[in-house]
């Protein structure tokens, strides 16, 4: 970034410093240590022979929360057939996106959609040399729900729950989005193309009159920098 900034310093009228996108990253750690899997299945009276159907229940119990919260809301629950990401030409969120202008979404949920999305997860496999089933860890393939929402503080944001054990959570959330927000409350107009700004009124106002970015989400990361021009 420096390099950028002295090579066009004399187009930089300014640089504004804040987040950029930042995943959070959730796991039921406890269920990785060796033998814990296990111990979590007969605590909760599961044989192993059992498993495989255990936990298509719990899928489905996550699948029809989700299924109910977005029938309540009345937004959609969309099973999309393929992955949708930036590099097949149109993202889950471009479509989210497309969904809340569409239906004149301005906070709250947009949709929710599910996919199947590869993931580590845990199987329960025979043992050839002690004749047994025992708790491996295994890449599979398994549903994944995509909450998208508009937050009033943070504005766009979404959680991805993979729906089979360990059951890895996501939280998706945009420091530029928040700064868009918080700059008309400073009286600061701006330009927006994409997930950059272009060009702000006036470079004196400290967006961090209207609260800190890393105190809402209560965390402390890495930065990025925006060059305005």
């Amino acid at each position: 970034m420096d390099i950028f900034l002295k090579k066009h310093e004399e187009s930089i009228l300014g640089v504004i410093e804040g987040f950029d996108r930042i995943i959070f990253k959730g796991y039921l750690t406890s269920m990785f240590p060796d033998g814990a899997f296990g111990r979590y299945l007969s605590k909760r009276g599961v044989l192993l022979k059992d498993a495989g159907k255990f936990f298509e229940s719990e899928t489905k119990t996550l699948v029809e929360h989700a299924k109910t919260t977005a029938e309540e809301a009345g937004r959609p629950y969309l099973f999309l057939a393929s992955a949708h990401t930036h590099a097949s030409g149109r993202s889950k969120e471009a479509m989210a996106r497309a969904i809340a202008e569409q239906d004149g979404i301005s906070e709250g949920l947009v949709c929710i959609f599910s996919v199947l999305e590869p993931c580590l997860s845990f199987a329960v496999a025979g043992n050839r040399k002690t004749q047994g089933l025992e708790v491996v860890r295994r890449n599979r393939r398994c549903l994944h729900l995509y909450w998208y929402l508009i937050d009033p503080v943070f504005g766009w944001m979404h959680v991805r729950i993979q729906t089979w054990a360990p059951y890895a959570t996501q939280i998706y959330v945009n420091g530029r989005e928040w700064l868009c927000r918080q700059l008309p409350q400073v009286g600061v107009a701006f330009e927006r193309s994409d997930n950059k700004i272009l060009w702000v009124s006036a470079l004196t106002h400290d967006p961090a009159e209207s609260g800190s970015f890393a105190g809402n989400a209560r965390f402390c990361g890495r930065g990025g920098q925006i060059a305005v021009g």
